[in-house]
């Protein structure tokens, strides 16, 4: 019986996922736009990646009352596919996994984690599954089931509810490729207004963050390891400085970093008191340089 495999390289939805990340290193690194210059060639409107894209989207994002009614839609959604252009959609990706290579390297591109990896690998294999003649009909079971336990409202309300920061995430994802290349654009906006300029240190954070968005343990290391570092520096300031109303303001700052407790997700309140801590270790140098 002939096995589905799931490829990175064949999955729409995963490597504009992959796109869309990389788009935000390069607003916040202020690079050459590689990666949104590619998705504008290859997801542009017409395209047949586009169209399947949008088969993706439907999948991810729409959410039925019951399993039977989530079962209905992907089989519709299935149809719909089954009415693409194959030859011109494999054309496309080739070009467009050429462009990456051409582009990035591919090791570094393709280790950026992916939160829904695994609803997209199943949208992939239903995809494909169609496309061949002898199937493996567990393997395909297990990617259905997958997928309406992630669209049915019933199969998920046992489940805990959302955080907030996943709630954001689901939201942002709902939103047309424009508006989320847009969203970037303000959100590296807001921090810049909010922290005057962003440094190497908050802009390290960004990265870091963004980049390890599902490998939770790389961050908590990376993230325990600038608190130490911030804690230290800020005790090295407090110990020097004479102005009363700036070492409050030191001891307040410690003292609320000091309560941090990486736990084994780190919170969006987390990374902001760290910025914060930056902004100020930023403000009391660039007072001291101004007095020297």
């Amino acid at each position: 019986m002939k096995k589905i495999k799931h490829s990175k390289f064949k999955n729409t939805g995963f490597l504009f996922e992959l796109l869309t990340r990389q788009i935000t290193l390069e607003v916040i690194n202020g690079t050459e736009e590689k990666a949104k210059n590619i998705m504008a060639e290859f997801y542009g409107k017409g395209s047949e990646l586009a169209k399947e894209l949008r088969l993706f989207n439907l999948l991810i994002n729409e959410k039925y009352s019951t399993n039977d009614k989530a079962e209905k839609f992907i089989n519709a959604i299935l149809e719909a596919h089954s009415k693409l252009e194959y030859k011109k959609l494999q054309r496309e990706k080739y070009n467009l996994v050429k462009s990456i290579k051409e582009n990035f390297e591919l090791i570094d591109f393709l280790s950026s984690p992916v939160t829904n990896y695994k609803v997209l690998a199943s949208v992939h294999k239903i995809f494909e599954a169609k496309k061949l003649d002898v199937l493996n009909v567990k393997e395909v079971f297990n990617a259905k089931e997958t997928l309406i336990e992630h669209i049915s409202i019933s199969s998920n309300k046992n489940q805990n509810s959302i955080p907030e920061t996943d709630k954001l995430v689901e939201e942002y994802k709902k939103q047309e490729k424009d508006l989320r290349l847009l969203t970037f654009k303000i959100l590296t906006e807001s921090f810049n207004k909010k922290y005057t300029n962003l440094n190497e240190s908050q802009k390290g954070l960004l990265r870091e963050y963004i980049n390890n968005v599902s490998n939770t343990s790389k961050f908590n290391e990376y993230f325990e390891s600038e608190l130490i570092k911030t804690i230290t520096e800020l005790h090295s300031m407090y110990k020097g400085m004479k102005d009363k109303i700036t070492k409050i303001k030191l001891r307040e700052t410690i003292n609320v970093i000091k309560k941090q407790k990486i736990g084994k997700k780190i919170t969006d309140e987390q990374v902001s008191s760290l910025m914060m801590s930056y902004e100020l270790i930023k403000e009391i140098k660039n007072v001291n340089e101004k007095q020297s």
